[in-house]
Parts: structure tokens; C-alpha cells; sequence
């Protein structure tokens, strides 16, 4: 059975949220999709602070890596990408920012091609050093989420972003 774009991103955001909430975060759905399809949140942190992130997600049933420039305006914003979700137990996960991201762009040459030019490229055939660029960016347990999207009690780097 083949699912459509529609249904994969509908799973790939129920994996997301399940993913956050394993992580002891909370989770809202803005009414209105305007660049923001969650937004990730701690309201009982250790200092008192109520810390929230948002989160632009890119599903795939395969593998896909792309970013658009419209994303630059929204500050604090993660870029959280789902691979495989027509297998939810074998999705990938990646979490970064616009900033990463562009980094990921540069670090392919991808920001000097013509689309990225126009502000947008996209590949659904991600090559293995665009997957090893990758690796650092891959969320592999729950307890890495509130540090990724920067609302931990610490906000210390992951370990595996240090690197980057």
C-alpha cells in the first residue's frame, strides 16, 4: 500500500510529538500553520522558566534533506527532519537549526546551486557524505530532545553538536 504526502506527514508528526513527550515535554499544535507545525515546551523546568521551541518539520518516507530560506525569520526555530516514517519504528530523526542547516548546505556546496539561489534546494537522494554531515544532527534517544531544542534545564550542546 502507498501512502500519500499527506499521510506521511501525518505520521512523521506523530512520531515527532510521541518522541517529545518520552522526552517529559509538552507539546502544542499552532491553529494555523504558518511556518510552525509544533512547538515543543517545558513549563516545570528546575529554575521556574517557562522555555518552548519551535519546530518546522520535513517528513519523508524515504530520506529527504532540504531547507527553505523562509525559515530564516523565525528565530529559535528547529528544523526536525523524519526519514522513513511509512516505518515509524524505523524513522530517523534530525534536529538543528536554520543555521545548521545552512552550515549542512555550504558544507555540500548545495548553497551554489541554482536553487538554493532562489532560496529553497531539496535532495531525495541524500549521498553518504551528505549522511555522515548528517550523523551529528540525528536524534537517537529521548533524553537528547530538551538539549537539541535548547529548552533543558542546562542548555548545554549535545555532545554529538559539539563537533559541528
Amino acid at each position: 500500500m502507498k501512502l500519500d504526502s499527506q499521510q506521511i506527514g501525518i505520521i512523521g508528526k506523530q512520531i515527532v510529538i510521541a518522541n517529545l513527550l518520552a522526552a517529559n515535554l509538552e507539546v502544542a499544535v499552532p491553529i494555523r500553520d504558518r511556518g510552525i507545525d509544533l512547538i515543543a515546551y517545558r513549563d516545570r523546568a528546575e529554575d521556574g522558566v517557562f522555555k518552548a521551541c519551535p519546530l518546522q518539520l520535513k517528513t519523508a518516507s524515504d530520506a529527504t534533506f532540504g531547507l527553505d530560506s523562509k525559515y530564516e525569520q523565525f528565530r529559535d526555530l528547529r528544523i526536525v527532519f523524519v526519514w522513513n516514517a511509512k516505518e515509524p519504528s524505523n524513522a530517523q530523526l534530525f534536529a538543528m537549526t536554520y543555521q545548521e542547516a545552512t552550515s549542512v548546505l555550504a558544507d555540500m556546496k548545495f548553497d551554489k546551486t541554482g536553487s538554493w539561489e532562489k532560496g529553497r534546494y531539496t535532495t531525495t537522494r541524500p549521498s553518504e557524505k551528505l549522511r555522515t554531515i548528517l550523523e551529528r544532527f540525528e536524534v537517537k534517544s529521548s533524553e537528547e530532545w530538551p538539549v537539541r531544542l535548547g529548552i533543558s534545564d542546562t542548555n548545554a550542546a549535545p555532545k554529538s553538536a559539539e563537533s559541528s
